[in-house]
C-alpha cells in the first residue's frame, strides 16, 4: 500500500514521506510529524489507546487512519480518542487523495463508507 499512498499523498501537497513498519510513539513524538497516517487494524496492542497516545505525543499533528473497519461506531470513537482523518482501505487512490486533501485543508476528513455503515 505504499506506492498507492506516496502517490496520494503527493497528490494531496505533502511534499515528504517517511515509512515506519512499527508505530513507535516515543520516536514519533521526536520526529513530529504535521501529518500521520497509520493503519491500526493489525496492532499488537490496544488500538483506540495507541491513537490516543499518538494524540498526547502529536498535539499538532494531523492523524489519519487507515482501517478496513467500515463501522460507524468505530469511526466515532478513532474521532473521540482524537483522530482527524478517517480513510478506508476499500478506496482508491483518487479518494485517498480527495480525503486527505480535505483533511490537510479543512482538518478533518471522514470516509462517506463510515456514514453508510
Amino acid at each position: 500500500m505504499i506506492p498507492l499512498f506516496s502517490s496520494a499523498l503527493r497528490a494531496a501537497g505533502v511534499p515528504a514521506l517517511v515509512t515506519i513498519a512499527r508505530l513507535d510513539v516515543a520516536q514519533l513524538g521526536r520526529l513530529a510529524p504535521n501529518l500521520l497516517v497509520c493503519d491500526v487494524d493489525g496492532a499488537d496492542v490496544d488500538q483506540l489507546e495507541l491513537l490516543r497516545r499518538l494524540r498526547f505525543v502529536l498535539p499538532d499533528c494531523l492523524i489519519a487512519v487507515y482501517t478496513g473497519t467500515l463501522k460507524r461506531s468505530w469511526g466515532v470513537a478513532c474521532h473521540l480518542a482524537g483522530v482527524n482523518c478517517m480513510l478506508s482501505k476499500t478506496a482508491d487512490e483518487r479518494n485517498l487523495t480527495a480525503g486527505l486533501h480535505d483533511a490537510l485543508q479543512n482538518g478533518c476528513y471522514t470516509d462517506p463508507g463510515f456514514a453508510a455503515a
